[in-house]
């Protein structure tokens, strides 16, 4: 992604899902206010996130269920934090 470069994260609810593996978002109680319209014409890349987890996605529309997130699962957890975290005992 090119510096300056903006990304969308959502919360998702990776086990709120259709038959066809895609994220429901817009009937759970947190995305009550979240325009996902407008996020979805951005054009911007979709970061789908639950707790520690993410996935890469984008937004979609769907007649039956309302807002969903199309994602590709073969990139969940591919991110990588740096620095590494590290175990330590606290004093």
């Amino acid at each position: 992604m090119a510096r300056g470069a903006t990304m969308i994260t959502i919360k998702a609810d990776f086990n709120h899902m259709d038959g066809r593996g895609r994220l429901i978002l817009s009937d759970l109680v947190i995305h009550s206010r979240t325009p996902f319209e407008a996020l979805a014409a951005s054009g911007k890349p979709v970061l789908f996130i639950q707790g520690e987890d993410v996935v890469f996605g984008k937004l979609v529309m769907d007649a039956r269920r309302g807002w969903c997130g199309e994602v590709d699962w073969d990139t969940q957890d591919v991110l990588q934090e740096y620095p590494r975290p590290t175990l330590s005992k606290a004093s």
